[in-house]
């Protein structure tokens, strides 16, 4: 995969000190990674939310205080990764040892190993993996669903031998219990709804973990349905336009906080 050429664009961050990302992208369809094959407008805005919120006093906060135990973060439907190979800049800059997984569908992994490969931070532990939210759920949904611009989402797989076997393992995933779980721009199917929420409920087993939750306003009645529920068995409360970055939010874009119910 290397040899082919991508669109390439770069993430620098408000702290200049911090080494910038180069994340690639497919516009093509190279790699037929379907809508996971382009930066969207609210993984960025998550990812400044995260700069200016200080990544750790969310990762960090139900961890021990001991700089010595490792942060683990999980992104769902990470696509070309730029949020979470963010969080891995950040925490790599503050000498925090960490380890961030990148999930997605096993269509969208090879880009997704192209990008880790290609900003990997000191310190810091960071593997893409395959996690399809229908095979952690159990709950199967149509085979092909409307992408966002209308158009029809690339659902085909990339040939088996093309992924290592051990990305497709989900055991060790479902195990850890993780500091910080990131979901951006994955709520605008409705059809999807189960699966994921079934995935997180799985992943997420109490409260200690954070959840942050960015989305772009598509259909706001349908992704109101989301929320709806996924607040059966989270709480969660929106980030204000205060608390983000001045220079990267939309009135558009949505962020919230989230954490498992305890009753």
């Amino acid at each position: 995969m290397d040899h082919i050429t991508l669109a390439s664009r770069d993430y620098e961050f408000n702290d200049h000190s911090i080494k910038a990302l180069e994340i690639d992208e497919d516009p093509s369809g190279l790699l037929r990674g379907g809508v996971g094959s382009t930066i969207w407008d609210a993984g960025i805005v998550l990812a400044k939310f995260l700069e200016r919120s200080n990544v750790l006093a969310l990762a960090v906060a139900t961890a021990a205080a001991d700089s010595n135990t490792t942060v683990n973060v999980l992104e769902l439907g990470a696509g070309t990764g730029i949020v979470g190979l963010a969080v891995a800049r950040m925490l790599s800059a503050k000498n925090r040892m960490a380890r961030i997984v990148l999930t997605d569908k096993d269509n969208v992994v090879l880009l997704l190993q192209r990008n880790v490969e290609k900003n990997r931070s000191n310190g810091v532990d960071i593997e893409a993996r395959v996690l399809d939210w229908e095979a952690v759920s159990g709950i199967k949904v149509a085979a092909s669903l409307p992408a966002a611009d209308g158009a029809r989402t690339q659902l085909e797989s990339v040939s088996s031998s093309s992924i290592d076997p051990a990305v497709t393992d989900n055991h060790e995933l479902l195990d850890t219990e993780w500091d910080l779980v990131i979901l951006s721009d994955c709520i605008w199917v409705p059809a999807l709804y189960p699966p994921l929420i079934g995935t997180i409920n799985t992943i997420i087993k109490s409260d200690r973990t954070e959840l942050v939750i960015a989305f772009e306003k598509r259909s706001f009645a349908e992704e109101m349905e989301f929320f709806a529920m996924l607040g059966k068995t989270f709480r969660f409360s929106d980030i204000k336009p205060k608390d983000q970055d001045a220079d990267y939010q939309s009135e558009d874009i949505y962020l919230f906080k989230c954490q498992r119910r305890t009753q």
